[in-house]
Order: structure tokens, then C-alpha cells, then sequence
């Protein structure tokens, strides 16, 4: 009986920590991003990273930018917010194309 308790208690302080900032990061290196909620599609990522031509270190400051001016935002949010960055950034230098 207890250790079914003890498993109970790790497996609710597993999934508490999983929605914290720390908690997503460790799920990000691990690959279960799309699995957490709050994360962001590996499309999402995908599309951003193309936007940035492969540039990992760009899109990471793209998301980081984003979380930094919107803090409370899950990460999908942050991604999304980039994303639209770019667009508009395309837009307003008027090629509307990659």
C-alpha cells in the first residue's frame, strides 16, 4: 500500500512539475514537446525554423524575444507570436514570400 501511495505522490509531482517553465524545458530535450500541454506543434517549430533558414540560434531568440515581452504566454503562444513577427516582417518589405 504504500508504495502504491509513494508512486501516486511521484507520478502528481511528475506532472506538476511538467507545467512549469523548468518542467517544459526538460520535456523539450527529451521529445516530448508536443505532449505537454502549453508546448508548441513541432510544425509551428518547423515553420519557424524555415522562416529563419535553419538558423536554430535565430529562432530560439525569435521565441525568446516573444517571452520576454509576453511572460505569462505558454510557449505555443510565444512560438505563434513570432511566427506572425515574420509575417510581418515580409509584408512591410513587400516581398510576401520567403
Amino acid at each position: 500500500m504504500r508504495w502504491l501511495l509513494l508512486l501516486v505522490v511521484i507520478a502528481a509531482t511528475a506532472a506538476i512539475f511538467a507545467t512549469t517553465r523548468p518542467g517544459r524545458e526538460i520535456a523539450k530535450r527529451i521529445g516530448l514537446r508536443d505532449r505537454v500541454r502549453g508546448a508548441a506543434p513541432s510544425a509551428d517549430l518547423e515553420y519557424l525554423l524555415d522562416a529563419c533558414e535553419g538558423d536554430r540560434a535565430l529562432r530560439e531568440r525569435r521565441i525568446a524575444a516573444e517571452r520576454e515581452r509576453f511572460p505569462d504566454l505558454s510557449e505555443a503562444e510565444h512560438v505563434r507570436r513570432a511566427i506572425r513577427k515574420v509575417f510581418a516582417e515580409r509584408t512591410s518589405s513587400g516581398s510576401g514570400t520567403r
